[in-house]
């Protein structure tokens, strides 16, 4: 089934559901395509929050649900029919077979139980023709000896489980690797590669959408898995698409959801669209949220995108950095970065400067730094 054809399918399943049915009311969704997607409205995680607290049992034609941790809501639904099932596992099987999984023996380290990350990797693995062993997670040492004994070249996990595996002697030809910020961690995927033996290849996905994009072998950034999603990145405050190679939200209209359709869903994720050939690519894939913003230099900082940069120099991302930004005299912006650090780490400005297009006017390391992640005392009195 060509794209047309499968979002107008799914489009004709939201007309009938109660999250969409008033937005979609008076829209000819005969005529939409993927290129005129942006004439629907957007959709938000509150709306869903909203509609699964008043309706939590799964609906008509569910054939599989997972849960994913919300703090909402205590546990994320999602729920699959059969034909969800099938068309995921097809779809992906197509993204899978072009990384050249046919015929390899692929052992897979994500939970089969609650979540969805097993099994969305599992069936659509097999149909892409390879040989899986539903491992689950942890046990690395385990893994290890396990790939010696029968000889899996492709390992299915998170970064972090991939590199303890490693340690523990696991080697594979392959890694793909998901569900942790991963390519987006300066010298993150050479640590592993160099760990593993082999390449390790990123992917992005969240329960509510399923695989929505992943890396080729060429390793230039997540590409639009195109039989599973629909992307756009845009501004989250004009919500108008962004200029290629700037800053925006990640909004995906999923393909593979008729019983929960994903119409233009605000992921809430910062990203960067290239768009080349009918196909948006993200190349640095998803490295913030935007839920946080500030305007400075007249450039907009979302200060969630330093988190992979800091962390690569051992920063803790989570209490561990403070942005401060100041007016100088003249009017100009002073931008302050302070650290829960004994010292601030060489060169971290200068990374910072290339993830960001921004020069920090000051790195301040403090051991006992406390409070937001964010001060701005341009427009007010914060002390």
């Amino acid at each position: 089934m060509d794209r047309t054809a499968r979002l107008r399918q799914i489009l004709e399943h939201a007309r009938n559901h109660p999250v969409y049915a008033h937005k979609l009311e008076g829209i000819d969704l005969g005529t939409i395509t993927p290129e005129t997607i942006a004439q629907l409205p957007l959709t938000t995680r509150e709306e869903w929050i909203a509609y699964m607290r008043a309706n939590p049992y799964p609906p008509a034609g569910s054939a599989l649900v997972h849960l994913t941790p919300s703090p909402a809501l205590g546990w994320m639904p999602e729920y699959l029919s059969q034909d969800d099932l099938e068309y995921q596992s097809q779809a992906l099987a197509a993204h899978f077979g072009r990384l050249g999984v046919a015929g390899k023996r692929v052992l897979v380290a994500f939970s089969y139980h609650v979540f969805a990350g097993g099994w969305l990797f599992h069936e659509a693995l097999q149909k892409a023709g390879a040989v899986v062993f539903p491992h689950g997670p942890g046990e690395a040492e385990r893994i290890a000896q396990l790939v010696q004994v029968y000889g899996f070249e492709v390992l299915v996990c998170n970064p972090s489980f991939a590199l303890k595996i490693a340690q523990a002697g696991g080697r594979f030809g392959l890694l793909l690797a998901g569900g942790e910020p991963f390519t987006s961690v300066p010298g993150y995927r050479e640590k592993l590669e160099q760990a593993i033996g082999g390449v390790a290849l990123d992917a992005y996905g969240t329960s509510e959408l399923g695989i929505v994009a992943g890396e080729d072998l060429h390793k230039n950034g997540l590409l639009e898995a195109q039989e599973m999603a629909i992307l756009e990145v845009l501004d989250p405050e004009t919500l108008e698409p962004t200029p290629d190679g700037e800053k925006g939200e990640l909004v995906v209209t999923a393909l593979s959801r008729t019983l929960m359709p994903m119409i233009r869903f605000r992921t809430g994720d910062l990203a960067i669209a290239v768009r080349e050939n009918g196909r948006v690519r993200l190349p640095r894939g998803v490295f913030g949220r935007t839920d946080l913003m500030v305007k400075v230099k007249g450039v907009k900082l979302y200060p969630t995108e330093l988190a992979p940069i800091l962390g690569a120099f051992g920063i803790d991302p989570r209490g561990g950095a403070q942005l401060v930004v100041e007016s100088k005299e003249g009017g100009t912006d002073k931008l302050t970065l302070r650290l829960k650090a004994e010292a601030v780490p060489p060169m971290l400005g200068e990374a910072l400067q290339r993830a960001t297009g921004i020069k920090l006017d000051e790195i301040v390391a403090d051991p006992t730094l406390e409070g937001p992640p964010l001060i701005d005392r341009r427009f007010s009195k914060n002390p």
